[in-house]
């Protein structure tokens, strides 16, 4: 190996360390957009005449999914409000 130039395996860490940072980012904005999702969800469903039908309806999930969201969104967020203020303070 030549003075001064990397070795394949420096080249394939630096680039598996790269990848596994971007994977990293790309979970948190996923986190944090299923977080977003839930919120609406949870809003939605606070609503007036709202039901786990017309939120699946509208916003193209099944009814099992929307209940999946309200079920496991409350067990983290007293209410809609609580849950809005969360995304607020983590800038989702």
């Amino acid at each position: 190996m030549a003075s001064g130039s990397r070795s394949q395996y420096d080249l394939h860490r630096d680039r598996a360390r790269a990848a596994i940072a971007r994977q990293k980012e790309a979970a948190e904005h996923e986190r944090m957009a299923r977080l977003a999702r839930d919120v609406e969800v949870l809003a939605m469903l606070a609503s007036p005449g709202a039901s786990l039908g017309t939120v699946a309806s509208d916003v193209g999930l099944s009814k099992s999914m929307v209940a999946y969201i309200d079920r496991t969104a409350r067990a983290n967020f007293e209410n809609a409000e609580q849950a809005r203020a969360y995304l607020e303070r983590h800038d989702a």
